[in-house]
């Protein structure tokens, strides 16, 4: 096998398989060139590479139909994955699926990336719908497309940086609460409304949302995909029947308090959605960006996002004693891994307890010399 330099970020990976000459074209470092051809490699001493029986002439373009009408059409974001589908189609629609292997989902993203230009975060999106188009060919319909394994699994994208450590502090929480009180009654203080005063409705929405994400660590889209039976009173729960992630239902605490902001929240008549979508809503999209960010410059608070409602909810669950794995468990997290960012927060908090301790234990040496000088 050998690597050759075709241009700026440009390689030509070459390599003998099976009594032929083979070589892909690949986009990008040259040690991204060295991890395909270490794969290749791999791949080629195992024979794994597809032989005839394997190379079913079923099209993209298929793929993409039936992958849109059994699963694009049912998630609640379509209306956005269809123009990424259309930039799929556009790509791949006059190719064999098996055709579309590693190099050819990397010279796609290196496109988004570069060429097009997009961001991490909306190339990534992209590439999430390609994936799981990929991995249901390669699983529900391997007879049909002749795919064995996904061929996105073989290149890494670059994902935007969301391990943030961004959490509200005591004071801030403080400020939080005061903010989402006058925002909700239109007064200069107090969580109370007084006599005669009439409670806005938009905003009394954003505070249970807002308290919601804050006590319990639900996702905002989880949040709006509330219904009045998932609140379990009687236990202080709350069902996430949302299939954002792995579509498990998981339980999460309602504290006390919370349990009494739901109940004097007002329901929707004939709406069983605790958050329906406002009416004139586009696509029925939600959202409280706006309300938020202005709940956010009334308490001074800045450099935070709706999403670090959640950090801040896992970042003093694992201060005051949390356990890592419960967390996991409440958060949603399918691998732990996702929640370990949490562990060194806590050891931190424990770390400045020790201070306290060894505060406590010289007040406890004073003492007993005096005593002994007493005795003596």
């Amino acid at each position: 096998m050998s690597i050759h330099k075709l241009g700026d970020q440009k390689w030509k990976v070459r390599w003998r398989e099976a009594g032929h000459h083979r070589s892909l074209t690949v986009y990008g470092p040259r040690e991204l060139a060295k991890k395909i051809e270490r794969k290749r490699m791999s791949a080629r001493d195992e024979n794994r590479h597809l032989d005839i029986k394997k190379e079913v002439h079923f099209r993209m373009s298929e793929l993409i139909d039936r992958y849109e009408q059994q699963y694009g059409k049912k998630k609640k974001s379509y209306s956005r994955e269809r123009s990424i589908l259309k930039g799929i189609r556009k790509t791949f629609r006059g190719r064999f699926v098996r055709e579309v292997d590693g190099a050819a989902v990397e010279r796609w993203y290196h496109d988004l990336t570069i060429v097009q230009g997009l961001s991490a975060g909306t190339a990534v999106r992209h590439f999430n719908v390609l994936h799981h188009m990929l991995g249901r060919a390669a699983t529900v319909w391997t007879k049909d497309t002749g795919l064995t394994r996904n061929s996105a699994d073989e290149i890494e994208v670059l994902r935007p940086d969301d391990r943030r450590d961004r959490f509200l502090l005591a004071e801030e929480l403080t400020s939080l609460k005061k903010a989402l009180g006058r925002e909700a009654f239109g007064q200069h203080g107090g969580d109370e409304s007084p006599p005669g005063r009439v409670i806005s409705w938009d905003h009394y929405r954003m505070r249970l949302i807002v308290l919601t994400a804050l006590t319990t660590g639900m996702r905002q889209g989880e949040i709006f995909a509330l219904c009045w039976s998932d609140l379990d009173y009687g236990q202080g729960l709350i069902a996430v029947r949302s299939r954002l992630k792995n579509g498990k239902t998981r339980y999460v605490p309602m504290s006390t308090e919370l349990a009494e902001e739901f109940r004097r929240f007002p329901t929707v008549f004939g709406e069983e959605r605790i958050f329906p979508p406002k009416p004139g809503a586009k696509g029925g999209r939600q959202r409280v960006d706006r309300s938020f960010k202005s709940a956010l410059k009334t308490a001074g608070i800045k450099n935070f996002r709706f999403y670090d409602l959640r950090h801040t909810f896992a970042s003093w669950y694992m201060m005051n004693g949390g356990d890592l794995y419960k967390l996991a468990k409440i958060l949603g997290h399918a691998n732990i891994k996702m929640t370990e960012r949490y562990a060194n927060l806590a050891k931190q908090h424990i770390a400045r307890t020790g201070n306290t301790a060894r505060e406590m234990w010289r007040m406890m040496e004073k003492r007993e010399g005096e005593g002994s000088e007493r005795v003596g």
